[in-house]
């Protein structure tokens, strides 16, 4: 293929790529420390590669024999991704005039190879999620009144009917649940982000049972918090979360071994596209960044009752 760029058209001299990548970094707001030392490390690994195969020049065709590289080197399919979204916003942000110098030809470089840049194929799976009867089964286990199956009832039924994640279970505040005449909301801090700009709401029956716990038990900051051995102020741990709902999938006598905590999240996805027919209405519902990471509730089987937009217990 012939470079639409010619690399005597690239002006790379002079351009200090730590300074440049210091400086994008600075500029992705409200993202996680994990999130940015991720877009870190993805940069870092492109200006390795160039500087390993003498590149002052980058053009189209670099970008795709970096991409072939990663394969070579046997990086994981996440990682492939990650690194090639990585590389697209730092040319975009290469793209932007700093100072008086216009580096416009890396957004250029970028867009140009686009269309050859090849979105490595993860294995396709089912995913798996409880039938209403495993559902009854898991929710009626902890219909005890004691502390722990109270705690844990609610960690599943904010995975079966607000989607949570189990990390995002994990940081539940007090002061996160707030009511807006009789609506109640839940404020959430989605993954990758620092604050909690984005809400999901509540069913009236899970917020209610929320204040109520939080209050009998004086919770001041988390919610779900280790209850063993008076430790009432330490919070959970994701790990124990996902163990704790499987241990309590166990006992409900549900024998699917490819269920997990993450599971009942799966359940709340198909729910909801169920009921709203909406494919970005539920992509902002799941917090999925990428559409089609949403796509597969709409090729699921419709064998679950339809419920409101605001998903409740039966």
């Amino acid at each position: 293929m012939k470079d639409l760029i010619k690399r005597d058209e690239v002006q790379t001299e002079g351009i200090d790529w730590e300074f440049f990548r210091d400086n994008f970094l600075r500029s992705q707001k409200g993202l996680s420390y994990l999130t940015v030392t991720a877009y870190k490390t993805a940069i870092n690994c492109f200006t390795r590669y160039m500087a390993v195969k003498d590149i002052t020049h980058p053009v189209p065709d670099d970008i795709y024999d970096y991409q072939d590289y990663l394969q070579k080197e046997n990086y994981s399919i996440f990682t492939q991704n990650l690194y090639m979204i990585s590389l697209k916003k730092f040319f975009e942000y290469l793209g932007k005039p700093y100072e008086g110098q216009d580096f416009k030809a890396y957004a250029d470089i970028y867009s140009m190879a686009a269309p050859r840049i090849r979105r490595p194929e993860r294995r396709k799976h089912h995913r798996e999620m409880p039938t209403e009867t495993e559902v009854q089964k898991l929710r009626d286990v902890l219909k005890d009144k004691d502390r722990k199956s109270s705690r844990d009832l609610l960690m599943v039924d904010l995975a079966l009917y607000c989607g949570l994640r189990v990390n995002e279970i994990v940081n539940v505040r007090v002061e996160d649940i707030r009511q807006d005449g009789d609506k109640y909301r839940l404020y959430v801090l989605r993954k990758g982000h620092t604050t909690r700009n984005y809400y999901v709401f509540l069913d009236t029956g899970i917020a209610e049972r929320l204040q109520a716990y939080n209050k009998k038990y004086k919770l001041k900051r988390y919610v779900f918090t280790d209850i063993a051995h008076n430790k009432t102020k330490e919070r959970l741990s994701s790990t124990t979360i996902s163990v704790t709902i499987s241990e309590n999938m166990k006992r409900a006598g549900i024998k699917r071994k490819t269920l997990t905590a993450h599971s009942l999240r799966h359940y709340a996805g198909t729910k909801y596209y169920q009921e709203t027919k909406d494919l970005y209405a539920t992509q902002q519902f799941m917090g999925h960044k990428d559409s089609a990471t949403t796509e597969v509730y709409m090729h699921v089987e419709n064998n679950y009752s339809r419920v409101g937009v605001t998903l409740s217990p039966a």
